[in-house]
């Protein structure tokens, strides 16, 4: 997220005047773009200083949201847009985060060595997004508190747990278990789990000390779902 400048106040310190000047571009919901060309001198050529405290700034963010790895077309990358976010809607989600973004569907002319070419690319400029998926804080109420203390005095008997110990594959259980709302991936989802478990710390004879937990670099294509996996 970074400051955009949508008014500019400028003081010539020979002639003592003041005097403003407004900024739109092809992300604005003005019709007509203004010249990016930020003022230095007047027209005779005398210095201004700009007056960074009467300025006005918005909150401006772009950002690439990407289309669901479910939704995405067989054998095919999930397709990416670029979103344009301004004022309260900037930094209102994270990487990672599943949303659902409407605004004005734009398209914007490239241009190569100052020149636009007959390609153009699209962007959205949003005027509203919502979180589809967000980690919720429990809210507890005394008397939930009451008889979470009450069940943790009573004695817990294992009686499932040893059952799932005598199964062979209690290791594929477990991948299968991680991140059920994703389908496949068992290589990936058996990695997570032993990042998840870990391993016992040691310290050896000649005082080498290998720890206990576990690092793993996941790198694959988009349709892996690779921050889904890892929330």
């Amino acid at each position: 997220m970074r400051p955009k400048v949508i008014r500019s106040v400028h003081y010539c310190p020979a002639t003592k005047k003041t005097f403003e000047r407004r900024y739109t571009d092809l992300t604005s919901y003005e019709a007509f773009p203004s010249s990016n060309v930020y003022p230095t001198e007047d027209e005779n050529k005398n210095p201004l200083e700009t007056e960074y405290g009467l300025c006005t700034y918005r909150d401006h963010q772009t950002f690439s949201m990407q289309e669901l790895p479910e939704d995405a077309p067989p054998g095919q990358l999930p397709r990416t847009v670029d979103i344009v976010a301004d004022d309260d809607l900037a930094d209102s989600c994270k990487p990672g985060d599943r949303v659902r973004v409407i605004g004005l569907y734009r398209c914007l002319p490239n241009k190569q060595n100052g020149y636009s070419s007959g390609s153009f690319r699209s962007i959205i400029i949003s005027n509203n997004v919502q979180l589809l998926s967000k980690e919720m804080q429990p809210n507890f109420l005394p008397a939930d508190i009451k008889n979470i203390r009450k069940m943790s005095r009573q004695r817990v008997i294992p009686c499932q747990f040893h059952k799932c110990q005598e199964l062979a594959n209690i290791f594929d259980l477990l991948a299968r278990s991680l991140a059920p709302s994703i389908c496949g991936h068992d290589e990936v989802k058996k990695a997570i789990l032993c990042l998840l478990l870990g391993g016992n710390e040691k310290v050896l004879q000649n005082g080498s000390h290998i720890r206990g937990d576990i690092n793993i670099l996941l790198i694959g294509d988009p349709s892996v779902a690779k921050s889904q996996l890892l929330r």
